[in-house]
């Protein structure tokens, strides 16, 4: 049996899905995982790699994030595998052919995508709620950032915009709508997820609290531009923590036990909260 995945991280659907279905697997097998973000494919990859991680590590399997250059071929995959000893290859497609022919090659397992219209519109809704905070934080951390480049004081009109700003997120809050609604399918459903679900619920609290402790900090006469930068940084990496487990073990739960019936309503408040954002990023 397999004891060591590997397993790609992108910025996409699918990619999350396959992390998800592989988190599972390996949690079945007792096997551990290795997250793969290959530097080419993106800026922001301890973003990713806590996201998947944080997953993994609500489910109890054991994992190491690794990032490495390169593209993003199949060559570049097997290579990586041999070099930390991964036995499986999870991955959210079907690889092209490999050049290398030399040695053994590790196993593939492609993990497909589930694409019933109202589990792709709703997953799709909340990985794209997901981004939309993801990029307002990296915002607010770039802003922060060219300040201290620039020996400047960041603006106290920009800092409580990017507060207001995520304030209004969907993504955010226990009392977001739709996500509300897909915890209360799940817990119709099961009782498997009621311990994640309720700790979702106390992290999305403090969420809050948290935030409105940096509006608190930028209301300040004359805030500390290092100690700002600090909060704004830890508060990135609780909210990526907590979509990382929203992403490694509700959605795979949720497309486990949940009717079709169930992917309906939840979908239709998906659409309802947030009707103009419904492309998912599948590729």
């Amino acid at each position: 049996m397999y004891q060591h995945l590997l397993v790609p991280v992108e910025d996409t659907d699918a990619s999350v899905e396959a992390i998800g279905h592989a988190t599972e697997f390996a949690w079945a097998i007792g096997a551990r995982i290795t997250f793969l973000q290959v530097s080419s494919a993106g800026a922001h990859a301890d973003e990713w790699l806590a996201r998947a991680e944080a997953g993994a590590r609500a489910q109890g399997v054991a994992c190491t994030t690794v990032v490495a250059s390169g593209d993003d071929s199949f060559d570049t995959l097997i290579a990586q595998a041999r070099r930390h000893g991964c036995d499986l290859i999870c991955t959210s497609a079907s690889p092209a052919a490999a050049m290398t022919t030399d040695g053994v090659l590790p196993g593939v397992l492609s993990c497909g995508t589930d694409r019933r219209p109202a589990v792709a519109a709703s997953i799709g809704a909340l990985l794209n709620a997901h981004r939309r905070l993801a990029d307002t934080l990296n915002e607010w951390l770039d802003t922060l950032r060219a300040a201290r480049e620039r020996d400047a004081v960041p603006s106290t009109a920009a800092m409580q915009e990017l507060v207001r700003r995520l304030h209004e997120l969907p993504a955010r809050g226990a009392g977001a709508r739709a996500k509300t609604s897909l915890f209360r399918c799940l817990r119709k459903r099961t009782s498997a997820v009621n311990a994640e679900l309720a700790e979702l619920e106390r992290l999305h609290q403090r969420d809050e609290e948290l935030l409105d402790e940096l509006a608190r900090m930028i209301g300040q006469d004359t805030p500390i531009p290092d100690v700002l930068e600090q909060a704004v940084s830890a508060y990135a990496r609780f909210a990526w923590d907590w979509m990382g487990r929203e992403q490694g073990v509700i959605l795979p739960a949720a497309r486990r036990y949940l009717s079709y019936a169930d992917w309906s309503e939840v979908d239709g408040e998906f659409n309802s909260a947030a009707p103009v954002d419904r492309v998912a990023k599948q590729h």
